[in-house]
């Protein structure tokens, strides 16, 4: 079995949070070892934010490890947030025209695995690392640059019927965060 997952948000200022994360490890004796941690900001809008957000991160950890072994980490990654998508969008298809009806959020994925990290993501959350004294943003915003539009996601789980999420690779070094 898998380590239990490790899961909470901070409401902070705002009266409803929608965003959700958590992290979990893989089991002792597992082939595949490593950690898995991810960070969704449910899309408010819509009224589902935060159930698109749970769903998203839970379903993500609680299938990473089950994947093939012969899956590169990225492709796991692209495959299970792709299914969480489709989910989703068929969810918001059934629930057309009700009040409330529609689930987006954005999600992004920090996978560590001997020295290296694997990043997934969609939307607007961002990932840094800090290496070495310099402060590094991993991802790019999916979000439209005109100041009146600047919390427009064009790219969020939910949204489309294909999800393209961004990846990335690189080897950890001692002391980054």
């Amino acid at each position: 079995t898998k380590s239990a997952i490790e899961h909470g948000v901070d409401v902070g200022v705002r009266e409803v949070n929608e965003d959700f994360a958590a992290a979990t490890r893989s089991a002792p004796g597992d082939p595949v070892r490593g950690v898995i941690a991810a960070i969704a900001d449910g899309v408010s809008g819509g009224g589902r934010g935060l159930e698109a957000a749970q769903t998203s991160v839970l379903g993500l950890l609680a299938d990473f490890f089950a994947t093939p072994a012969t899956w590169e980490t990225s492709v796991a990654l692209d495959r299970l947030m792709g299914a969480q998508n489709g989910w989703l969008v068929a969810q918001n298809r059934q629930r057309a025209g009700a009040t409330d009806a529609t689930a987006l959020t954005t999600l992004s994925a920090l996978v560590l695995q001997g020295q290296g990290w694997t990043v997934a993501h969609v939307g607007d959350t961002r990932i840094w690392r800090i290496t070495g004294g310099e402060i590094q943003q991993l991802t790019h915003d999916h979000a439209y640059t005109q100041p009146d539009q600047r919390n427009r996601l064009t790219r969020a789980v939910g949204l489309d019927e294909v999800l393209h999420v961004d990846s990335l690779q690189g080897e950890a070094r001692l002391g980054d965060r």
